[in-house]
């Protein structure tokens, strides 16, 4: 398979440079179009695994994160001489990781704002953003039912540290008043549908 892509790839590089010959600046051209298709390789493989085991750690991917660092840099592609697209300032922000590839972790925000970061800015403890999507208060009990009394109504936005779901109800904290509880899962962006952690 991998010699078949590398023989296509030749073939099409081969159809360029003929095609360039004829005009004075082809020479130009084909650095350029070659610089920019070499970069593009290691998005398509790392593309390309979504959904699966990551081939770098081994761990699903995709699957969410958190911010690590203080200040973070997401990047256009997995290295740093790609462009920055976004700088977070704040540590414990939840991310999905989409891809991996060497060092670097192709991440999404609830914005949807997507791109790469460096492994060692993210941490596997897990966080997540109540409700972002809407626009009505999040009932945080005091236990893991329908029935328990209510701790606080949270507002969408609010950040919060979560540190077991059951595939329905998620054990959260929040850090600033150091206020615990249960919130449905469904109400988080964190963490999966139906997905079971302790």
């Amino acid at each position: 398979m991998r010699d078949q892509r590398r023989g296509s790839i030749r073939r099409q590089m081969a159809s360029v440079l003929r095609s360039t010959r004829r005009h004075k600046y082809g020479c130009i051209i084909l650095s350029v179009s070659l610089a920019a298709f070499l970069q593009g390789v290691p998005l398509m493989q790392a593309q390309a695994q979504a959904g699966r085991v990551g081939h770098v750690t081994g761990l699903t991917v995709p699957r969410f994160v958190s911010l690590k660092a203080n200040r973070a840099r997401l990047r256009a592609g997995p290295g740093v001489h790609y462009p920055i697209k976004w700088e977070y300032m704040a540590p414990d922000i939840p991310l999905e990781i989409t891809a991996e590839y060497g060092n670097w972790r192709k991440v999404r925000d609830w914005t949807s704002a997507e791109g790469w970061m460096y492994h060692a800015l993210l941490s596997g403890r897990r966080t997540a953003i109540v409700s972002p999507w809407g626009k009505g208060l999040t009932a945080l009990r005091s236990a893991a039912t329908d029935q328990s009394d209510v701790v606080a109504n949270l507002q969408p936005g609010v950040f919060v540290s979560v540190r077991s779901c059951n595939g329905n109800w998620c054990s959260i904290v929040i850090d600033g008043p150091k206020l615990g509880g249960y919130v449905e899962q469904v109400g988080l962006w964190g963490v999966y549908p139906g997905e079971v952690f302790r």
